[in-house]
């Protein structure tokens, strides 16, 4: 299996589209959500490129391209399953919304997440989000102090994100990175509860902020599948890491920007693609 998936990236590395067409003509649904998973140890502009041209493939096939989309899109846009990946998923989306495959009615379901996952992708300046800490204080995500960004999007009323906090707070990695100033930890409640976020702690280390204006949970401004979910800025605001459920991935992205701070934000966009 392992020399298979090889071969796949070399034929697609050097865009032999003909060799390509004969290798994957006919590959099942199931073989697909394979692929996906095995691309995302490559590094990411050849799992791109295999992606986009078995999907090219896999639509001389209608039915067998329907059934990829139906098994591959909610796993691959849902922050907590092993597939999940961003850049994958609005690659797939892109090509769901573009092929001839589908008719207009079925590509109004895709467009929209499609346009959804567009919101703060990576790569991408991020939106800002006012918040008011339990002192009453105002501020603003971006005004970021020339740090790196932890972003915890929680809930209050959610166990799993109390679970997450509490490990968070006991994270030797993050606390470190903090500590050293090259990087900060906003909480962000984006619910209506404000109530209930006043009677919660927070670490002392982490900014606890509510977003009373309700711009992220009404106005959109940042699809979150669920909650909760971490994003990582760069100092300049750009979205590094966009919908991370997992805090030991978090602490394995902190540790290449602590080592890699020098480096610019597309760069460091580029090495989170395997993290």
């Amino acid at each position: 299996m392992k020399k298979f998936f090889l071969s796949i990236a070399l034929v697609f590395a050097l865009s032999n589209l003909a060799q390509a067409q004969s290798t994957f003509f006919g590959i099942d649904p199931e073989k697909f959500v394979m692929l996906v998973k095995q691309v995302q140890k490559m590094p990411r502009d050849n799992a791109m490129l295999i992606v986009n041209q078995t999907m090219k493939v896999m639509a001389e096939s209608p039915k067998g391209y329907r059934k990829a989309l139906e098994l591959t899109l909610p796993r691959l846009g849902e922050p907590t399953d092993s597939l999940h990946n961003e850049d994958l998923y609005i690659a797939v989306l892109k090509h769901a919304t573009t092929s001839s495959v589908l008719s207009s009615s079925e590509k109004a379901r895709p467009q929209a997440l499609l346009e959804s996952a567009l919101k703060n992708s990576q790569g991408t300046a991020a939106a800002d989000i006012d918040y008011v800490t339990p002192d009453g204080k105002q501020g603003n995500l971006l005004n970021n102090d020339n740090k790196f960004t932890i972003v915890y999007f929680n809930d209050p009323d959610c166990d799993a994100c109390a679970k997450v906090k509490e490990n968070l707070d006991a994270s030797a990695a993050v606390k470190q990175a903090v500590e050293t100033g090259l990087m900060r930890v906003v909480a962000i409640n984006p619910m209506s509860n404000e109530k209930l976020w006043k009677k919660t702690k927070m670490p002392e280390w982490i900014v606890n902020g509510f977003n009373k204006s309700q711009s992220v949970n009404e106005g959109g401004s940042y699809d979150l599948p669920t909650l909760p979910v971490f994003f990582v800025l760069g100092r300049d605001n750009t979205v590094i890491v966009k919908n991370e459920a997992s805090l030991k991935r978090i602490e394995k992205v902190v540790a290449t920007l602590m080592a890699n701070a020098d480096k610019d934000s597309k760069t460091l966009v580029g090495m989170m693609f395997n993290k």
